[in-house]
């Protein structure tokens, strides 16, 4: 699978990790990030609009920072309730809720989702349709979420891209 920048076309993936030339994916590069992160009057959220799937700005400590109007549609929630918030908590993670805390239990450690963003933090790689599955609270009992995610590391955050989810009732 190609990874191009959506902007300017340039190659993201190495030529060595290219299965099949015709699927491509996009992302954005740094530079393209860095230009259209420094236009004003804009803000993060609509630059973040500009892009198609549903996808959440997180910081170093996996708090969420933005999130695009797709990605609020499929939290089903406002910015004002996910900005500064931990990832499990926006999430509805079963064990943010624990006193610990999210990013702080011992199910955090084999957290897909939060391992694949500190990986993608730590040492700047990208990952693309990882599958990844979480136990959330609902209203009507613990389900879980199956997803596929994408991120890319853009300056100190990054940008968690959501491509698919899969409901299973649990209880």
């Amino acid at each position: 699978m190609r990874r191009i920048c959506a902007w300017c076309k340039k190659e993201l993936s190495p030529r060595e990790d290219r299965s099949t030339e015709q699927e491509i994916t996009h992302g954005i590069c740094s530079r393209c990030a860095l230009k259209f992160t420094s236009m004003i009057p804009r803000k993060l959220k609509d630059l973040l609009d500009l892009i198609s799937e549903p996808v959440l700005m997180v910081d170093s400590l996996g708090v969420v920072k933005a999130a695009n109007e797709r990605g609020l549609r499929l939290l089903g929630k406002d910015l004002a309730a996910i900005e500064e918030h931990p990832g499990g908590e926006v999430f509805e993670c079963s064990y943010a809720s624990r006193p610990e805390g999210c990013g702080h239990t011992v199910h955090c450690t084999t957290c897909a989702i939060r391992n694949i963003l500190m990986d993608t933090l730590a040492h700047g790689r990208s990952y693309t349709r990882v599958p990844a599955f979480q136990k959330i609270r609902t209203p009507t009992g613990e389900r879980i979420l199956r997803y596929y995610i994408s991120t890319e590391k853009i300056g100190e955050r990054i940008l968690l891209r959501i491509d698919d989810v899969a409901d299973n009732a649990t209880a």
